[in-house]
């Protein structure tokens, strides 16, 4: 969470990257990067925030969380939620509070919701 506050880093970003390299999940936000990664894996993160346009990665994820989204186009969140995890997957590092990629947020939509809802 600190380096989010710090360098404006979404932390959707920061816990996709500590999923996909096998972070347990659910993700604590509040916990010390060196206590979930390895060092080479820290210094990758903090080379990554100094070189990938903060803007964009914003733009990656959408909006709302899972939660929410379901809440929103009227969708199962039971029937999301394990479309997302045993469908597709995703890594969800905080459950139904996490804050999808864009394109999974359309792909999650195209399949329960029809295509073009969103």
């Amino acid at each position: 969470k600190e380096i989010s506050l710090d360098y404006g880093v979404p932390i959707p970003y920061l816990a996709d990257v500590l999923a996909g390299w096998g972070t347990p999940v659910p993700i604590d936000p509040d916990m010390r990067l060196g206590d979930m990664v390895t060092g080479e894996q820290a210094f990758s993160v903090l080379e990554a925030i100094h070189t990938l346009d903060i803007a964009e990665l914003h733009e990656r994820y959408s909006e709302e969380n899972l939660m929410n989204i379901c809440d929103y186009y009227d969708v199962d969140l039971k029937e999301a939620f394990e479309f997302c995890v045993e469908g597709r997957g995703w890594a969800l590092p905080f459950g139904v509070r996490t804050f999808l990629r864009v394109e999974q947020e359309e792909e999650l939509l195209d399949a329960l919701c029809g295509e073009g809802v969103y």
